[in-house]
């Protein structure tokens, strides 16, 4: 009997030991990772960071030409327009004649040095752009030398072909505005079936077939 609590005082010291040497392996290990660092983190925008640019868009719109509206006056086509205008005559010399904005009937002016875009200007307002160069980008990305294909995946919406008054073998794509009111975008396909040229302009002088007639 008096054996008995030496050998309980042997066990509690054991056990006592092995608990002390098992304390340092779990201080030593890392602590288990909290929710939030567990779970992965999206990028975030930084509210202080620019905008994305949104794509450029070209001088060419529905609304007009670089800064000259349709519908624009010709003193704000002109103020607006960002280089001189000058009329399509020249004298025998090559020189330029003046236009004359008094005029109410129809008549086309372009920038000075340069054949495109070519302005029809009719009761002195803006109502209308034609381009013949595949330099220029119309309003949605037609450009000059396009098939009606390729035109018909650029305008899925509101594209009608339609023959051409003079030749057969051509074709137009008349792109209807989505709101009435708004320009339409006209691209003239030739024999070869490709763009030779487009305006875009208000009804009804977007449809004149040879330029103001």
């Amino acid at each position: 009997m008096k054996h008995l609590p030496i050998a309980g005082l042997l066990l509690l010291s054991l056990t006592a030991c092995n608990r002390s040497a098992e304390a340092p392996a779990a201080a030593d290990a890392p602590p288990p990772p909290t929710a939030a660092a567990a779970a992965p983190t999206s990028p975030q925008a930084d509210p202080a960071a620019p905008a994305e640019p949104a794509a450029a868009q070209g001088p060419a719109r529905l609304d007009g030409y670089a800064g000259a509206k349709l519908g624009a006056g010709i003193a704000e086509v002109r103020n607006g327009f960002g280089s001189p205008l000058q009329g399509l005559g020249t004298d025998a010399a090559g020189k330029p004649l003046p236009a004359d904005d008094s005029n109410e009937g129809c008549y086309f002016l372009r920038p000075q040095g340069a054949e495109d875009p070519r302005l029809m200007i009719e009761a002195r307002k803006l109502v209308r752009y034609d381009v013949r160069s595949a330099a220029f980008t119309a309003p949605g990305g037609g450009k000059v030398g396009m098939t009606l294909g390729e035109l018909q995946l650029l305008y899925p919406e509101r594209a009608d072909v339609g023959p051409d008054k003079y030749d057969e073998k051509a074709q137009h794509l008349r792109v209807r505005p989505a709101r009435e009111g708004d320009a339409v975008i006209d691209f003239a396909l030739g024999a070869d079936g490709r763009v030779g040229a487009w305006r875009v302009g208000r009804t009804p002088q977007v449809d004149y077939v040879e330029g103001c007639g």
